[in-house]
């Protein structure tokens, strides 16, 4: 006759649950963030910079997740900063060159322009460099590229007024490509990273961006072509 008194239950075997596995795109996601995330580079002027902090875009999911933030390299500024510092001492060699040697004033008669509109030109010209300049800083500061959870996201911001923001779904990439030729580009470890998406979707030109390889690396990762390999 069976005990009726004994508790059973505790000799039932309880399997542990299996965990559900992630889909592969949250998989790679999961397996490069740790690994990026060992080289952060999160000061205002970063040209490659994991997980970037206080970053926004139109259009951001409260679930998307910014994995990596990219600019062109620093070395791609050197060119128009020249150039500014290059106009800026225009006007003293200028003024230099119409001065007597024994250090007297300007040489540059009354009667042909008045001191008083020498200066507003010079005041206006410094302006314009000046203008210039500032707004070549805010063209390489503000045209990012962007790598999320989900999307590839190209912000192209020029002339001050103008911006665009093109994206594509991670799972619309077909081919991702770089190149880095010329011995500037690498010494200073830069290049173009070219992602192909399928058919009526934009293609994305990062161009010049520090790291290449590895951007390609971690975009491939992404879309699970293959494991992520710092």
């Amino acid at each position: 006759m069976p005990d009726i008194f004994v508790d059973t239950s505790s000799e039932e075997k309880h399997e542990p649950e299996k965990p559900t596995p992630l889909p592969p795109l949250k998989a790679a996601a999961a397996d490069i963030e740790p690994a990026i995330a060992k080289k952060p580079h999160n000061h205002a002027f970063a040209t490659f910079c994991a997980h970037p902090n206080n970053v926004w875009f139109h259009d951001k999911r409260p679930d998307e997740d910014i994995l990596l933030l990219l600019r062109k390299h620093l070395v791609t500024n050197i060119p128009w900063i020249v150039f500014t510092l290059v106009l800026l001492l225009i006007p003293p060699i200028l003024f230099g060159f119409f001065s007597s040697s024994l250090g007297q004033s300007v040489i540059i008669p009354e009667t042909v322009l008045p001191m008083r509109y020498i200066m507003i030109l010079t005041l206006f010209y410094y302006l314009v460099v000046l203008g210039y300049g500032l707004v070549s800083f805010i063209t390489w500061f503000y045209n990012v590229s962007l790598i999320t959870s989900k999307r590839v996201v190209d912000i192209d911001y020029s002339d001050v007024i103008y911006h665009n923001v093109a994206a594509t779904k991670l799972n619309l990439i077909q081919d991702v490509d770089y190149t880095q030729s010329g011995f500037i580009r690498s010494l200073f470890n830069y290049g173009d990273v070219f992602v192909q998406t399928a058919s009526g979707a934009p293609n994305f030109d990062f161009l010049a961006v520090p790291r290449p390889s590895e951007v390609a690396n971690i975009i491939e990762s992404l879309i699970g072509r293959k494991p992520y390999t710092p």
